[in-house]
């Protein structure tokens, strides 16, 4: 019927966009996928540069590292006495590394006859502070340190240490070595 063709192409007409429409909507699509492209690169590349990122890393490294000493600082084997002090030594600086240095004859005969081999395993440790503009840094840390003497049944016990740390020329130090007081 010539009115249902009639009436067909009007619905065609009224429901279909007008010519170019397609292409309009395709530049649109193309221009906003541009503009997120180009945020998208920039946000990156900004991130990419960003200071803090830096900070991370160094921050993440301090805190590996100071495990690393806290673990030599708090271990300890009579076999070797002076090779065990040695290490301290290299892991320390400032006033600790001079009270280390210190240690007299006397001392290490004592530790000797003590016949004790100490080691210390950081189970737990995170920085509270970290600034490193001043090349500074403390950390609290939980160690188990197990105590073995022949003959007798090793023992273990934990404890904590606030470590404070100083950023040297040969890297990150331990300046500081304490036990918190009570409650601390």
């Amino acid at each position: 019927h010539p009115d249902d063709a009639a009436g067909a192409a009007m619905a065609r007409r009224l429901t279909s966009p007008p010519a170019g429409t397609a292409t309009a909507a395709a530049g649109v699509a193309v221009l906003v996928a541009g503009v997120f492209a180009v945020w998208s690169l920039l946000w990156w590349s900004w991130a990419a540069t960003d200071a803090e990122i830096g900070k991370a890393a160094t921050r993440d490294e301090v805190l590996r590292t100071a495990r690393e000493h806290v673990a030599v600082l708090t271990t300890l084997d009579h076999h070797d006495v002076d090779a065990g002090i040695d290490r301290w030594l290299a892991v320390t600086t400032g006033p600790l590394h001079t009270e280390l240095a210190d240690t007299g004859a006397g001392t290490r005969d004592a530790v000797r006859r003590a016949a004790t081999v100490a080691h210390a395993e950081v189970v737990e440790a995170g920085l509270s502070a970290f600034t490193p503009e001043t090349g500074t840094a403390t950390l609290l840390a939980a160690v188990e340190i197990t105590r073995s003497r022949q003959g007798e049944p090793p023992t273990t016990t934990r404890q904590r240490f606030v470590v404070s740390l100083a950023e040297t020329a040969d890297g990150w130090k331990v300046s500081g070595l304490q036990r918190p007081g009570p409650g601390g």
